[in-house]
């Protein structure tokens, strides 16, 4: 599966991806928010396999962000299901985005998760997406309030204060 916007593929991930994975998550200024950074290219090369395996398993995960004009991976998006319990919540699909701190401030991120909305709610049908953010990461709390996400709570996860948000189907049958 492949989508497409007006600037962007998001395609999934594959190995060859490891070294423009690695170089944008070689970034702090990328690593500051993540709850396990990847600090390594065997880390990267692990990632990838591990995002892989959940296409196989679940039918989505994170995908590629590539730039159409020059074909470059600029950071992943996508739709991910979660079986395990995060904030009181379980067995969800949530959404998800990190780019190169090249790419930010240009609405490629805005641009891929809003694919990705379309998607999960034409496509997958779903009710609603999660989605959560440290507390500090202003620009990722603002871009879920501008997707339309709306702030449910604030809940702890390793001792970080999160914000967790939802989007609700408003094409959803209520019958």
């Amino acid at each position: 599966m492949i989508l497409e916007t007006e600037r962007l593929i998001l395609r999934p991930l594959e190995i060859k991806d490891i070294d423009d994975f690695f170089e944008m998550n070689n970034n702090p200024n990328v690593n500051r928010y993540l709850r396990n950074p990847l600090l390594n290219k065997l880390d990267v090369e692990n990632y990838i396999k591990k995002i892989r395996a959940e296409y196989v398993k679940n039918g989505i995960g994170r995908f590629g962000v590539i730039l159409k004009e020059n074909n470059k991976l600029i950071g992943f998006s996508g739709l991910k299901f979660r079986a395990n319990e995060e904030n009181g919540y379980a067995n969800f699909y949530d959404i998800g985005y990190r780019l190169s701190k090249e790419y930010w401030r240009k609405g490629y991120a805005k641009e891929a998760a809003s694919a990705w909305i379309e998607y999960g709610f034409n496509k997958m049908q779903l009710k609603i997406i999660h989605a959560c953010a440290e507390t500090e990461n202003i620009p990722s709390n603002n871009l879920l309030k501008l997707l339309g996400f709306q702030f449910i709570n604030s809940y702890l996860v390793n001792n970080t204060l999160h914000n967790w948000y939802q989007l609700e189907n408003k094409h959803e049958s209520k019958i």
